[in-house]
Formats: structure tokens, C-alpha cells, sequence
């Protein structure tokens, strides 16, 4: 009996925390398309290099060859090399900011597309547009990590040190996995401790004001804003009358 092919593409998004097994679940999911003799297509963000230049890898140093062009941050750029295969596999799909378009596109074409990507940053916010790909999916796994504190199940990505921008590409030396309870208590810790350096910092009034300082001394400026409000002398009548008869003497 032949089976008539059903020329229907697929969208399979795979969520979670980092370490949570992503990259391999994507890296399980391909390779049985390739046993199923599909022609597969990999995609793996240019400035990830942590683990390989070369190859996509996950956290414990498994490869998989890729496709990597440099600098590559639009898949715009390899669309027509990717409509040629029956699988697009996409890692880190979170940086790729026409991830929906793009997607959404090789699926209409009949493509199977299976991205990988962290679904929140590390303040629990949505990560660029990825969250848009779930209404358009068959296929939504959310994953969980363990937690690296206390060892129950992590939904969250904490980083580790002070830097704020959202692109921080990282492995362990930068990210940890945690649960909900880890996640608050380290950032109540963390606001606690901001508003200690708050608090012994001095007011900008303060500090401007300690650090002009007077041009005078302050017993000079006192003696003179006393001379200003001192009354003139008023000569008495008997000289005011002498000086007249001076004058006068003087006039004859």
C-alpha cells in the first residue's frame, strides 16, 4: 500500500531555563528525522561560541554539525538555502529577532521547524519575540532544570555578577538554573543590599554643598555684614554749629 506524502509543515517550539535540556532535546529531534532519511537543516546563533565554533553543542559538549554564517543575526539570510531542506532545526532562538516571519514561512512551505530557545530572560521577562511562535505551533514543550540551590524543579534563569544587558551570552560561570522560592529570596537579597548603599550614600544636597567652599573666612564675612548694618554717626548740634561759624569766618 503507498502512502500519499501530506506536503504539511510543522512548527515544534521547545521552551525552558537554561540547562534544562534544550539544545539536546532539538539535537534528539533531528536526528530522528535524519534516520527517517529527511534532509535536515541546523541553525545555531553566530556569537555563540562557548562550546564550539564549529559545531552547535549542548552544555555537556555534545556536537552536532551546523549551518553558521558570520555574524548571522536575520534568518532572512539563509531562507532560500533553508527552503531546500525538509527539517530546519534553530538553537537559541531567542536572539533571532525574525524568528516568527521566518518560521512561520517554512512551515507554510511545508518545512518541519524545531526551535530551541529560553523563554524568558534573567528577570523573568519575555525574551524578544519568541513567545509569539506559541499560538502559532503544533507543538509546545515547556522544560524545567533543576535547581542549583536547593535542587527541586527550576522554570528560572538567574545570572550570576552585576551586568544588566539582556544579550549575555553564557555558560555556568554566568547562569544558574532556579525554582521559584531561590529566585525571590536572591532577589529580595539583592534589593536589600541596594538599598543599604542607598542609605549610606549622602543626598545630592549634601555632597554639593560640603564641597563648595566659602570664599571668605567666616569672621571676615561676619565683620563685614556688620559695618553694612551699623548706623552712620550724626555729629553732634554744638559741632554742627562750629563747623558753620568756620565756614562763615572763612567765607568773610
Amino acid at each position: 500500500m503507498e502512502c500519499e506524502r501530506r506536503n504539511a509543515g510543522r512548527l515544534e517550539v521547545i521552551l525552558g531555563p537554561m540547562f534544562s535540556g534544550k539544545s539536546t532535546e532539538l539535537i534528539r529531534r533531528i536526528r530522528r528525522h535524519t534516520i527517517a532519511k529527511q534532509r535536515c537543516f541546523v541553525i545555531k546563533y553566530a556569537a555563540d561560541s562557548r562550546y564550539s565554533k564549529e559545531n552547535m553543542a549542548t552544555h555537556d559538549r555534545y556536537l552536532i554539525p551546523h549551518k553558521n554564517k558570520p555574524s548571522i543575526r536575520n534568518l532572512r539570510e539563509v531562507k532560500q538555502e533553508a527552503a531546500l531542506f525538509d527539517c530546519i532545526g534553530i538553537d537559541e532562538g531567542q536572539f533571532f529577532c525574525d524568528i516568527v516571519p521566518f518560521c512561520e514561512l517554512m512551515a507554510s512551505l511545508g518545512k518541519i521547524v524545531i526551535v530551541a530557545a529560553l523563554d524568558g530572560t534573567f528577570q523573568r521577562k519575555p525574551f524578544g519575540t519568541v513567545l509569539e511562535l506559541i499560538p502559532l505551533a503544533e507543538s509546545v514543550s515547556k522544560l524545567s532544570a533543576v535547581c542549583m540551590c536547593c535542587s527541586n524543579d527550576a522554570s528560572f534563569t538567574q545570572r550570576l555578577g552585576s551586568e544588566t544587558a539582556v544579550e549575555v551570552i553564557g555558560g555556568a560561570d554566568k547562569y544558574i538554573a532556579v525554582c521559584r522560592h531561590c529566585y525571590l529570596t536572591s532577589a529580595a537579597s539583592t534589593m536589600a543590599k541596594d538599598d543599604a548603599m542607598l542609605s549610606t550614600q549622602p543626598s545630592k544636597r549634601e555632597a554639593s554643598s560640603s564641597q563648595q567652599a566659602p570664599s571668605t573666612p567666616t569672621h571676615k564675612r561676619f565683620a563685614k555684614r556688620k559695618s553694612l548694618n551699623s548706623p552712620k554717626k550724626i555729629a553732634s548740634p554744638a559741632k554742627r554749629i562750629a563747623k558753620r561759624r568756620r565756614s562763615q569766618g572763612n567765607i568773610a
